[in-house]
């Protein structure tokens, strides 16, 4: 029972290419299946289909979290701290820049996690025992989506940073100018 189970979860985390890493090679994409990858597919389908319904569930949870946090520093700290320093006439075009492109980032991550979602919805209703090929295939396309999401969650970490440098090389600007 656990060795069916750890098989199941290391199919699943292989096809679904991991969290951070999987990567799908253009060779494998253009290789036939065989009839042994077939009956693996076949033979694992419960236990695979029940690890994605976790894997869903648990990304669900992580979107809704992350998705407010992502959307309070938007909305409650950079856009307040921004028009600050605009009406306040200061000049920080890097702060603004970054901010917009952070934004531009925030509904690029909404976008392709609705597309990931839409994905990994279509592969859980798929009959993997009667279609391994067509859940195979959708599975392939479900990974590709959450990498794609999964960059950009990236890109978002990146952006942050860079807009926390950037508002304390305008902090010690700031001083500089009191004194």
């Amino acid at each position: 029972m656990n060795r069916s189970l750890v098989t199941s979860v290391c199919i699943a985390v292989s096809l679904l290419g991991g969290v951070l890493f999987g990567v799908v090679a253009k060779a494998e994409d253009t290789l036939p299946m065989t009839d042994e990858h077939i009956a693996r597919i076949r033979a694992n389908c419960v236990d695979a289909q029940s690890t994605l319904f976790q894997l869903h569930a648990s990304d669900a949870g992580l979107r809704v979290n992350r998705g407010q946090i992502y959307e309070s520093m938007s909305t409650k700290l950079m856009a307040p701290f921004n028009s600050r320093i605009v009406l306040n006439r200061i000049s920080d075009e890097s702060l603004l820049t970054t901010a917009a492109q952070y934004d531009q980032q925030l509904a690029a991550f909404r976008q392709q996690y609705q597309q990931y979602e839409e994905a990994m919805s279509k592969t859980l209703d798929f009959d993997c025992v009667a279609q391994p090929v067509a859940f195979y295939d959708s599975v392939t396309d479900t990974r590709a989506k959450r990498q794609l999401t999964h960059a950009t969650v990236v890109e978002l970490h990146k952006t942050i940073q860079k807009y926390g440098s950037e508002i304390d090389i305008y902090a010690k600007n700031f001083q500089a100018d009191k004194q």
